[in-house]
């Protein structure tokens, strides 16, 4: 606390009592207006410190508040999010479910394709040299029954290519069986069958136009001389060369004179069936078709490798052709020709076996592994 100081002596009291000693005059304490006590600076601070603390009370108060919005919004959201979730975890539990089930159906499948191709690997050699006995048994079927060698040698260059994409060492015996057996099928001659039904579809469209004895004569023919006959050689024998009689040298002279005569008139034609010159006009057209049924039986005859059915057509039609066709024109005697050599075709030629073949596979299918059974 400040100390108080004495009152000044007053003018009165000192001029009464001059006798008396001055006193120690003190200098006055001038107060400075800045200068506070201890208490109120106390007090200063302490307001300064409740304002302040009411200040950051409120603003904590705000921030609380905030906080507790933000924490409302934010556990809202986290509600909404949560429900989301657990809806999305439903779902990929359902997939991933659905996806378990696939994958064991996948394995499944797997397992069955694995043992599968287990099993076809196992079997493949059997399979490939079954293949190989059923093409070696139509080769053989082919030639003993048809004797048709390019179907048979296909049927063996077909054998032959299993084989060869198998390239096994123990097939070896085989394909050296199979590979003799080509090259004796290769060495056959070969029909042309094809060649020959081309020639008798050509002679069964020209039947049409092919002249009968009945036909009329389109216009008459002068009979030339006959010759005399060469004397007969030293390599002749008397009994197959015979001079003419009196009566064939008078006749010759009489168709000589006849054909001088009245060979703008007449022509004279020996025919030795002279049926075939009363033909009706249904006739004839029954004898063509009749002569071209039997060309294309024979060419049937001919696709079914029947050799006997085919030359007794050609033989038949061969027939018909001399009885009712004029055989002396050039036409006919074409067609008479060609016959002649297709009937002298040789339709049969002698193949060979393929036993070696047969041999070959029976031996070795049992050598194989054996195919296993589930």
């Amino acid at each position: 606390m400040d100390q108080i100081p004495p009152p000044a002596p007053s003018p009165a009291s000192s001029d009464a009592s001059p006798a008396t000693p001055p006193a120690v005059v003190t200098p006055p304490i001038v107060r400075r207006p800045w200068l506070l006590s201890p208490a109120l600076w106390g007090a200063i601070v302490l307001i300064a410190l409740v304002i302040g603390g009411a200040l950051a009370y409120a603003d904590l108060t705000r921030n609380v508040e905030g906080l507790r919005a933000q924490l409302s919004s934010t556990r809202s959201d986290l509600v909404t999010e949560a429900s989301r979730a657990t809806r999305i975890a439903r779902d990929v539990e359902a997939r991933v479910d659905d996806f378990t089930r696939e994958l064991d159906q996948v394995k499944a499948q797997r397992a069955a394709l694995d043992q599968l191709y287990l099993d076809l690997a196992r079997g493949r050699d059997e399979a490939s040299l079954l293949d190989v006995e059923r093409l070696i048994a139509l080769a053989a079927q082919d030639l003993r029954f048809t004797g048709y060698v390019p179907g048979a040698l296909n049927a063996l260059l077909a054998a032959d290519a299993r084989l060869a994409r198998m390239d096994r060492p123990q097939y070896v015996g085989l394909r050296r069986a199979v590979a003799r057996d080509i090259e004796r099928l290769r060495s056959v001659p070969v029909v042309d069958v094809t060649g020959i039904a081309l020639k008798l579809d050509q002679l069964a469209a020209s039947v049409d136009t092919l002249p009968l004895l009945s036909d009329p004569v389109p216009r008459p023919a002068r009979v030339v001389a006959p010759v005399s006959p060469a004397p007969p050689s030293a390599a002749t024998s008397p009994s197959t060369t015979a001079p003419p009689t009196a009566a064939a040298t008078v006749w010759m002279r009489v168709r000589a004179w006849l054909a001088d005569e009245f060979g703008d008139l007449v022509r004279i034609r020996e025919v030795e069936t002279p049926d075939a010159l009363l033909l009706s006009a249904t006739q004839q057209q029954l004898v063509r078709t009749q002569f071209r049924l039997r060309l294309l039986d024979a060419r049937q005859a001919l696709l079914a490798r029947n050799e006997r059915v085919f030359r007794a057509d050609l033989n038949e039609a061969q027939a018909l052709l001399v009885r009712y066709f004029d055989v002396k024109g050039a036409g006919g005697g074409a067609l008479l020709l060609q016959l002649r050599q297709l009937g002298q075709s040789a339709l049969s030629v002698e193949v060979p076996n393929l036993d070696a073949s047969l041999n070959a596979i029976r031996s070795t299918r049992p050598a194989a592994a054996p195919v296993p059974t589930r």
